[in-house]
Order: C-alpha cells, then sequence, then structure tokens
C-alpha cells in the first residue's frame, strides 16, 4: 500500500462518482439504514459561514456519501480538546471514535477503561488498515499497552514531523538596521524596537514585537524544558520541573511586564487577535506553525511584507530544534461504549486507503490537478475558502512530503508561488536543528498518566500566574510551586517508576 497512493487517488476519482451512485442505490432498493459513528474532530476555528460548520459541510457530506455511513462529526476546541472530551466522556456523550496527538492522554483513556483493545477488531474486520500496519510495524510500539494495541495511527510526513516555526518580519528588520536574532537575549532587543521604534515607519505607536500562538512549546523547547523526560546522567527528568523551565517562565514573563506582547493574550483562546495582529501588521515576530497560512493574508494587506523563519535560537543551554512531532501522527481510539466497531474500522481502513486524499487536497479538476504525480493548486482564493479546514477530517493519512514538490503543489499565480518557496525554505529551516527527544514516546508507567491528567492543567496555571502576577509572582516561585505540587500528586514515586521502567528498556532507545 505504501507509496501507491498517487495511482490509487487517481483510480478513485474515476470510481468516485459510480461507486457513490451504487451506494446511494442499493441503500435505496434495499430500504437498507446506513450504519451510524461519531468522530471527534479539531474545532480550529476556520470553517467560513459560507461553508457551514464543523458539524456539516461540503466534507462532512462527502465522506457519507463516499463511505454509505453517516458520520457524526463531535468538534472540540482544539486549544482545549482533552477538558472537554473529558466532559464529555463523564456525561457518556463521548464519540464512538476520540482523536488526539498526545499519547499521554491516550495511555490516560486506556488505564480508565475508555478506550478498548483493537486487535481483534483489525483482525476481523480491516483489510487496507491491517495491511497498512504490517508495513509499518515500527508504528504498534506507541499504540500498544500491556500488549495491546488501543489505538489506529499512521506514520507522519516531514512536514508534520517538522511542527513549529518563528516567523519575523525581515523588512521591519532591515527598516531599523537590524540583525536576525539568534539568542533569546537578542530576541528580546529585537522584540523592544519591534515595539518601541516605529518598525513600520507609520509615525505612530501601534506595534508589539510578538504576536503569540503555540507559544508554551516553542519556548519550553528553546530550554530543552518541554513536557518530556530528559535522560540527565543517566536518570530521567521531567522537563516542567527542571531548572531550565523557570528560564522558559523568566523569558515570557519580560516579555508580558515589558509589553512587548498582547496583555490579553491569556484570554484569547482561539488566537483570534493574535492573528488578526500579524495580518494586519501589527507585531512584528509571530509564534506558530512553519507552514504559516497567515502570511498569504499579511502579504496581501502589505506589499512590503517580508516575512522569514527564524532559525531556532540559542541560550544559555544550547541551541535546541523547534518542537518536532513522533513518527507517529494522530491516534484514534474506541470509545469502550461504541456500538459498532465494525463501522468505526471500515471508516479508517476507507480513510487510510483513498479517503484522506480528497480531504487533504480536495477534488481533482476542482481544487488540484495532478502534475508530476503531485497535487498542483488551481486556484489559492477557493481553496483558502473550501479547504481551509478540511485537513482535520483526515483523521489517518498517508501523506509523505518532499519539500521540493511544494511550489508544484502551490497555485502558479506569483503570491501563491512566493509563498511556496517561503514554505520550502521555512520546512528546511524547521528541520535544520535537531531536536532533544531523548524517549521516542513518553514512559508507558499509569502512574505518570495519571498525575499527567492532575498535573498539566496546574502546570498551565503556574505558568500564567508567574506571567501576569507582577514582581512578587517570579519564575522561582512558579518552579518551586510546579515542584510541590508534582510531590503532592505522588509525583517522587512517579519518578520512581518511571526510571525502574527506563532502566528496563533504556537498550532499544538511542540515547545521544
Amino acid at each position: 500500500m505504501k507509496n501507491r497512493w498517487i495511482s490509487a487517488v487517481v483510480a478513485v476519482a474515476l470510481l468516485a462518482p459510480m461507486v457513490s451512485g451504487c451506494g446511494e442505490t442499493d441503500k435505496a432498493a434495499t430500504g437498507e439504514e446506513a450504519a451510524t459513528i461519531s468522530v471527534s474532530v479539531f474545532d480550529r476555528g476556520s470553517v467560513p459561514a459560507s461553508e457551514g460548520n464543523y458539524e456539516e459541510n461540503r466534507w462532512t457530506r462527502w465522506i457519507n456519501e463516499q463511505t454509505g455511513l453517516t458520520v457524526n462529526w463531535v468538534p472540540v476546541n482544539r486549544n482545549e480538546a482533552q477538558q472537554k472530551l473529558n466532559m464529555l466522556i463523564a456525561t457518556g456523550e463521548a464519540p464512538d471514535l476520540i482523536v488526539e496527538y498526545d499519547q499521554t492522554y491516550i495511555a490516560n483513556l486506556v488505564n480508565q477503561g475508555v478506550a478498548q483493545p483493537l486487535d481483534d477488531y483489525i483482525e476481523q474486520y480491516s483489510t487496507s488498515y491491517k495491511e497498512y500496519l504490517e508495513q509499518n510495524e515500527d508504528l504498534k510500539p506507541f499504540v500498544t499497552y500491556n500488549g495491546k494495541m488501543y489505538a489506529f495511527t499512521n506514520r507522519r510526513s516531514e512536514d508534520s514531523i517538522a511542527n513549529h516555526g518563528i516567523w519575523i518580519r525581515q523588512d521591519w528588520l532591515d527598516n531599523l538596521g537590524l540583525s536576525m536574532p539568534t539568542t533569546d537575549e537578542e530576541l528580546l532587543q529585537v522584540a523592544r524596537a519591534f515595539t518601541y521604534d516605529d518598525p513600520d515607519k507609520n509615525g505612530v505607536d501601534d506595534t508589539l514585537g510578538l504576536a503569540l500562538m503555540q507559544w508554551q512549546e516553542i519556548t519550553q523547547a528553546m530550554y530543552f524544558a518541554s513536557s518530556l523526560w530528559y535522560d540527565e546522567g543517566g536518570t530521567l527528568v521531567y522537563g516542567p520541573l527542571t531548572d531550565r523551565f523557570a528560564d522558559a517562565l523568566a523569558l515570557m514573563k519580560t516579555l508580558y511586564d515589558e509589553k512587548l506582547i498582547d496583555q490579553e493574550f491569556i484570554t484569547d483562546k482561539q488566537s483570534t487577535v493574535q492573528k488578526q495582529l500579524w495580518v494586519n501588521g501589527k507585531a512584528g515576530i509571530l509564534t506558530n506553525s512553519w507552514t504559516e497560512d497567515l502570511n498569504r493574508e499579511l502579504m496581501q494587506n502589505d506589499a512590503n511584507a517580508k516575512p522569514v523563519q527564524m532559525e531556532a535560537l540559542t541560550t544559555k543551554y544550547g541551541k535546541n530544534g523547534l518542537w518536532q512531532e513522533t513518527a507517529a501522527q494522530r491516534y484514534v481510539v474506541f470509545n469502550s461504549k461504541m456500538e459498532n466497531p465494525e463501522a468505526g474500522v471500515r471508516f479508517l481502513d476507507w480513510m487510510i486507503d483513498e479517503g484522506w486524499f480528497t480531504l487533504m487536497f480536495g477534488e481533482e479538476g476542482v481544487h488540484h490537478r495532478m502534475v508530476d504525480g503531485v497535487p498542483q493548486a488551481i486556484d489559492a482564493e477557493k481553496n483558502k475558502t473550501e479547504l481551509s479546514y478540511n485537513v482535520d477530517y483526515a483523521v489517518l493519512n498517508q501523506w509523505e512530503l518532499k519539500p521540493e514538490w511544494i511550489p508544484v503543489m502551490a497555485s502558479q499565480d506569483a503570491l501563491s508561488q512566493e509563498l511556496a518557496l517561503q514554505r520550502q525554505t521555512s520546512l528546511e529551516t524547521a528541520l535544520k536543528t535537531p531536536f532533544r527527544r531523548d524517549l521516542p514516546y513518553n514512559p508507558p508507567v499509569a502512574e505518570f498518566v495519571r498525575i499527567t491528567s492532575e498535573f498539566s492543567p496546574k502546570r498551565d496555571s503556574i505558568r500564567m500566574n508567574v506571567i501576569t502576577g507582577g514582581p512578587e509572582k517570579t519564575p522561582e516561585w512558579g518552579l518551586a510551586e510546579l515542584r510541590e505540587e508534582w510531590k503532592r500528586l505522588g509525583g517522587e514515586e512517579v519518578e520512581k517508576q518511571v526510571n525502574e521502567w527506563y532502566q528496563a528498556n533504556k537498550a532499544s532507545f538511542a540515547v545521544e
């Protein structure tokens, strides 16, 4: 199955009208009612009003037509997905298929009995996913708990392994005669200049240093303090408990105290204000994704704008890459209360075999044309409306991007090509510096999974208290609070169990 997706999608495009028509005719003739399943989908606030909403739009209808199933989509706010899912689980309203990127969260669902084993279902009902898994056996450890598989997953493409990006206005740097920042201290200096030295030369004090999206992991990764376990002299330590985490807090506190960032960013749950700051030319640095779809609107609004991605910054701890994801991408679990696992497998078989491509790139001849085996966008503005939200419906995929494909895939108008070349360079930049990940995945220790669900919200709360709390809420105070909370939750026992697991399994990890 691997590497055959291009020929498969051509065949699917030719057969789709026939298949869809036959399915509808058969159901009409037999009176058979379509099987129904429900699936969670990330709500990123990006469905245009003309397209509908996350529950119903052109792509949800297309999925139902192509699969012969009735798929009910359950939107969960991307920034609060786990909280929303937990609430739905607690009230017995969770969808049949629960989708998340966080393996630790999936492990928590397993330990709670929310997720059910999938081995028998895959063996009994699957063809396409079973074949895919046989060809990607290294993905199995990511979804295996106590010897059984509890989630479907797929391999990440390089463009998905690379996640974050720090964008900066090169034209603003040029206007002020500044060099590209390479360290955290230089970042602060540039942010101050962008805030107070009129970088857009309009004579008005109306700019900020940074607009903040996806800032938590970007700043923590900078200081080797992500929510990962690090091998420190043969012993695993948890990133948010290290002294380095206080440095990440200090950076954010300085940005806030000096008013180099939006003072209300904490309440900007959908990043609406942050997006507007960037696209309207009111912020000179943006922390978000290496892809950065917002750059199109920025460059349409300001013909002089020259956004470029910065390389990862150096701190006193060295240079760590921007956050990079593991080989496994999304995780899809079956709710233990779902009534029709066969329909769930049927849906995912269709998705991994053929559905994913159209959900990512739209319809051939409408949204893209195939050029040298690569999908090339036809109309960037049409795609902005009709393809700006659909990718999250592709809960499994086989996409394997090569950076040089990016300009080929883009629309051929001048702006789209400029953005595509920018994006190609951005992907190469995002992957340039290795990201420190000492373990391929977090330890599958039940107590760690349990404690994380309680500790993570507390970490986020303390982090915000430090950033916005004034002089008395120092980074050192915040770190002490985190360590005390960890201890209160039983963290010392967790550390013991995690390190026992590590000693028993470390031979299988390539720790440098």
